[in-house]
């Protein structure tokens, strides 16, 4: 979300960040060492374990507190070869994404809501989610015992969450500031 706000300002009217990865300014680092080709090897062999059900085992241990119909069709997909592969791809490209992130520095007044999941965070992340609610002159920074996945999946936390991005989209609709809470 960062990095198409910088690229594409005119196409961001407001920005809710939840849980959000911070940016790290300067280049990324080099995806060629040895820690990445053992996780390339790994990912490869990937879709060969989830043939096996490798997969399946994995992602029932995931998504508990879904709706029963909603927790089957994410295990169901979470446990395909496909979902596997990117999921690790996902990691392997994440330095270079959160280089191009830093290239977002001002929403200007445009409405942010950042809403962090504080449980088990530490000082430097909580210091990463206040430089980011720093992007807007019309923020909001919310904190909450909460955890990443939680803000997604937990009935009151994801509360929250939807919450917040109401609120960036009200003020988006009505050019007023966002309400504070």
């Amino acid at each position: 979300m960062l990095s198409f706000a910088a690229q594409f300002p005119d196409q961001v009217a407001g920005m809710v960040l939840l849980a959000s990865t911070a940016p790290k300014p300067g280049p990324a680092q080099p995806t060629n060492n040895q820690s990445d080709s053992f996780v390339s090897r790994v990912s490869a062999l990937l879709p060969a374990v989830a043939h096996i059900g490798a997969g399946h085992l994995v992602a029932q241990l995931s998504y508990g507190t879904l709706p029963p119909r909603s927790r089957d069709e994410a295990r169901a997909n979470s446990s395909t070869a496909p979902h596997l592969g990117s999921y690790i791809e996902e990691f392997l490209e994440g330095s270079a994404s959160v280089h191009q992130a830093a290239s977002l520095t001002d929403l200007g007044g445009k409405p942010l809501s950042v809403h962090a999941a504080d449980r088990n965070a530490d000082d430097e992340w909580q210091s990463q989610q206040d430089r980011l609610a720093t992007l807007s002159t019309n923020s909001l920074h919310r904190h909450t015992d909460a955890t990443h996945a939680s803000l997604l999946e937990d009935e009151a936390d994801s509360a929250a969450a939807s919450q917040a991005i109401d609120d960036v989209v009200a003020a988006v609709r009505t050019s007023q500031p966002l309400p504070p809470r």
